[in-house]
């Protein structure tokens, strides 16, 4: 290898020591951080099970001394301690609450850690009832552990993270140093989309990958050739090798992968432009193939059972505290013309079936057939009673009867009638992606003011954006924040008519 030559790759300065100052290639200095960044994750499992162990001595020493006036045996508490440390220091280990990346930024983990706490608290409650123990702890003891812990686990990633943030702001110690060898649009999306993550993320430079040394470079993108990767990779100034050429051939990337594979740097293969714009893809294995789901199944796992129970318990207490109301409303439209008291009509569902939704009548048309014309301000069609409910949408309170039915669920995607999916499926990329779960009679769409006609594409392009994200990021707490918005939505309407 041509990498003897000591003059430093262009942009790159002398590599320095542990806590050190080094060069960057934009031409600041940082100082290199004094362990690896796995280290750090570590420091905070450690302490976390510090925290946990503690915790559960000192609530019961308070409680007895200060509350009840008694003797307390706070081996016992120590015990339970030690085993709720355990718990959950592993399972927080196992689900990645400890690598760096996640430290770094810890307000996207405090839901999920506090529920991980709350996992383990029910199991140790299951071992003592078991073991015909439970009887030996305070209930108060068990609920101010439980929320000393919680409030500590997440302090302490919050106190970590802004430490760690401060030190990649100020000097860059943690930065996880990137060379990139490829100029192409794979590498300029890959740089991108690196620069762009609130992770600790340094490009150090893009370099030409022509193994025979040529110098065909383009000056204003190429930081250097191979040679220069390589004398920057054996002075310590490079972490992490990633090779963009998504084109080359299997001989040129056995060369091009063989030359580097010397180096003392982790070294990864980017995938193609198209992959990379699909961000919210992410690695997997079908059998011992490597591939990149681009999309994952919606609600799977657990996700549609506790869908489900959510809808038959919600939606059935819902139903039967809407009763009163309903046949009050019912009552009105048949006193108002003497008409049907409720609205049918043929919408697509999951996977495209069709069933009939169900609505309090609102208009003196019942609309069901190729040609629908959608509802809009100061509609003539719409009745006196109608628009008091289309208003505050408690003509879709009988969609709680689809929810009981498995038809539909409280949340999800709007359905829309049958001409109008047609039309939108032709003309909205991406469209037909809302019937991978059930309709909804709420929705994300809907609490972000997504709601009324949709006269223009645009409109339901937005609506169409947020069903989508919906769907990507299912959960029961998502479920949850929604249907708490909606009534705040109902109470203070917008768009409605």
């Amino acid at each position: 290898m041509a990498d003897s030559d000591a003059t430093p790759a262009p942009g790159l300065g002398r590599a320095a020591g542990a806590g050190e100052a080094e060069t960057t290639p934009e031409g600041g200095s940082r100082r290199r951080a004094p362990f690896a960044r796995s280290i750090y994750g570590d420091i905070v499992q450690f302490i976390d099970f510090i925290l946990v162990t503690a915790a559960a001595p000192a609530a019961a020493y308070v409680y007895h001394a200060f509350v009840i006036a008694a003797d307390v045996d706070l081996q016992r508490y120590l015990a339970a301690g030690i085993l709720g440390a355990t718990g959950a220091t592993a399972i927080l280990r196992r689900d990645g609450f400890y690598e760096f990346d996640q430290i770094l930024s810890p307000a996207l983990g405090v839901r999920a850690v506090v529920s991980r706490w709350a996992l383990v608290v029910l199991g140790l409650i299951a071992f003592a009832f078991s073991f015909k123990i439970s009887e030996s702890f305070s209930r108060f003891w068990l609920f101010a552990w439980f929320a000393t812990c919680a409030v500590a686990l997440v302090t302490t990633r919050f106190v970590a993270g802004a430490v760690l943030r401060r030190a990649v702001k100020e000097d860059g110690a943690f930065a996880r140093r990137i060379a990139i060898v490829g100029s192409n649009d794979a590498a300029q999306k890959f740089a991108e989309l690196a620069r762009a993550s609130e992770q600790a993320v340094s490009i150090v430079g893009v370099f030409e990958s022509d193994l025979a040394g040529a110098s065909a470079r383009k000056a204003a993108v190429v930081d250097g050739d191979l040679a220069a990767l390589a004398r920057a990779a054996r002075a310590g100034a490079i972490d992490d090798i990633v090779i963009a050429e998504p084109d080359a051939s299997a001989e040129r990337m056995d060369a091009l992968v063989q030359r580097l594979s010397v180096l003392p740097v982790s070294i990864a293969i980017c995938p193609t432009a198209y992959w990379l714009n699909h961000t919210g893809g992410e690695l997997a294995r079908i059998g011992g193939a490597p591939v990149l789901n681009l999309y994952r199944r919606p609600l799977e796992g657990w996700g549609g059972l506790l869908k489900s129970l959510e809808d038959m318990a919600l939606g059935g207490a819902l139903f039967v505290l809407a009763l009163p109301l309903m046949a009050a409303i019912a009552a009105a439209i048949k006193l108002q013309d003497g008409g049907p008291v409720l609205f049918a009509q043929k919408r697509h569902g999951f996977n495209h079936s069709v069933f009939r939704i169900y609505k309090f009548r609102t208009m003196t048309v019942a609309e069901d057939g190729d040609r629908i014309v959608q509802a809009h301000p100061g509609d003539p069609r719409i009745t006196p009673i109608g628009r008091f409910l289309r208003r505050y949408s408690l003509d879709e309170l009988p969609q709680l009867i689809n929810v009981l039915k498995g038809e539909m669920s409280l949340v999800g995607p709007r359905p829309h009638a049958l001409a109008h999916n047609h039309a939108y499926a032709q003309i909205i990329e991406n469209y037909s992606g809302r019937h991978k779960v059930k309709p909804g009679i709420t929705g994300w769409a809907q609490v972000n003011g997504c709601r009324g006609e949709t006269s223009e594409n645009e409109l339901m392009e937005a609506r169409v954006r947020y069903d989508l994200a919906y769907i990507d990021n299912w959960s029961l707490w998502f479920d949850l924040k929604i249907l708490s918005l909606t009534v705040f939505a109902v109470l203070f309407p917008k768009n409605a008519h």
